[in-house]
């Protein structure tokens, strides 16, 4: 059975701890199968904590996604049934495993005006966002600011700073909201009448802003007038959005170096 690189992602993600894991997927997969009655297909090429397949059930396309962390598998199930239409729907879940609808989508930023409503009832969908996130903004943030390294054009002094402001921002924040937690444009699905739906998310309680960098940061446009852009047709706070902008733009920076894209728009707005 392909997957795509998966295994490599995976094994890099949690170490040689995985492999007694990784050793046993076929079986797994397998046995969700029967379980389930899928007809399993190729995986998914992207993912560093799961294995994401797709699948048919029934006649009907879903994806079967499983990992070798079961907390984190247990903790999508409840963000994503917790976000409704806003996410793909949860048809099962075991041990380590989510059945989930497939969401035929394009990969890609919305309008700031759709983008800006999906901010909105997200965060909305949610009432007592504390009961289900299992971890702070700070907390979150703290976790993956330091597996970024100096990279290009990108230098130790912009990531000092970087988490210089990230720690002056996470002390007082605007009112709490299930976040995300991880939302660029490979984790946002343009399905048309569908609307728009997010994937893959890695939730935390924090404040609005921090959902909004990447669709600051991630456009060939001008970073400014993307963020005034959103600013005009959103509730965010202006000058925590542009806080944690600056915060984030070298990571953003470096991710998009990795992937060979332009980060001209970047690196002037880090100036």
């Amino acid at each position: 059975m392909e997957f795509s690189g998966g295994i490599e992602r995976v094994r890099r993600r949690f170490g040689n701890d995985v492999e007694p894991w990784l050793a046993g997927l076929p079986e797994r997969l397998a046995e969700l199968a029967r379980r389930w009655d899928l007809t399993l297909g190729a995986a998914f090429p992207d993912g560093n904590s799961a294995i994401t397949m797709r699948a048919v059930l029934a006649g009907v396309p879903v994806v079967l996604k499983v990992t070798p962390d079961i907390e984190f598998a247990a903790e999508q199930v409840e963000v994503l049934r917790a976000f409704g239409r806003c996410a793909p729907e949860v048809l099962a879940a075991a041990e380590g495993a989510l059945l989930l609808e497939f969401v035929d989508g394009v990969v890609g930023w919305p309008s700031a005006e759709r983008f800006a409503a999906l901010l909105r009832e997200m965060h909305s969908a949610v009432p007592d966002p504390a009961r289900i996130a299992r971890r702070e903004l700070a907390s979150h943030s703290a976790e993956f600011f330091p597996m970024f390294r100096p990279l290009g054009p990108i230098t130790a002094e912009h990531l000092r700073r970087a988490g210089e402001i990230r720690a002056e921002l996470v002390v007082e924040q605007g009112k709490p909201v299930l976040l995300h937690g991880d939302l660029h444009r490979d984790n946002l699905l343009d399905a048309g009448g569908r609307g728009l739906v997010v994937i893959d998310p890695k939730a935390c309680l924090g404040e609005a802003e921090f959902d909004a960098v990447d669709y600051v940061l991630g456009g060939p446009e001008d970073v400014a007038e993307r963020r005034d852009a959103l600013l005009r047709v959103s509730e965010l706070d202006g000058e925590r959005l542009e806080g944690w902008c600056r915060a984030t733009a070298p990571l953003v920076a470096i991710g998009l170096v990795r992937q060979g894209r332009s980060i001209d728009h970047i690196l002037t707005y880090m100036k």
